[in-house]
């Protein structure tokens, strides 16, 4: 596995990624209601292209070349995607994009990192060591759902 910096061909697999995620993995701790509003439809490959260019945002690639998972990074310490391909949930693929970021954080002088996870990721961000600050318990397309805020002390 090697982690690179999100490249504009990358668009369409990580679109395809992020709802094969949600929609496979996500079933583990929501429901087929949360995961369907969660994500209702692959988003438009056009939203990487965009978000690219004002965050950091990174992509492990297996042997083959092909996108496995990617995490983005925006300048005010946001970990807004953290995503990985249900078949590789486990393996290290996720653990090893948030130490890129983390990396990446840390060069920018970051002083704490935050992220709103998911019942799933909630897992890893704690093994990182990420605090649960509150519960979000929102409603999304109509369907309540939940995630966390965490946050980590970079410091």
């Amino acid at each position: 596995m090697i982690i690179r910096p999100f490249e504009s061909s990358d668009a369409d697999a990580l679109a395809t990624l992020f709802h094969w995620s949600i929609h496979e993995a996500g079933r583990r701790y929501y429901s087929d209601m949360q995961v369907k509003a969660w994500s209702p439809s692959r988003p438009e490959p056009e939203r990487y292209l965009r978000q690219s260019k004002e965050r950091t945002f990174l992509v492990a690639i297996d042997d083959a070349g092909e996108p496995i998972g990617y995490g983005d990074l925006i300048p005010n310490g946001h970990i807004d995607h953290l995503y990985c391909r249900p078949d590789r949930v486990g393996t290290g693929v996720g653990s090893a994009i948030y130490a890129a970021l983390e990396d990446a954080a840390r060069t920018a002088a970051l002083a704490v990192l935050y992220v709103d996870a998911s019942e799933g990721a909630r897992l890893l961000f704690e093994r990182r060591g990420f605090k649960v600050v509150v519960r979000n318990d929102f409603v999304l397309n109509g369907i309540a759902i939940h995630n966390y805020r965490m946050s980590k002390s970079l410091a």
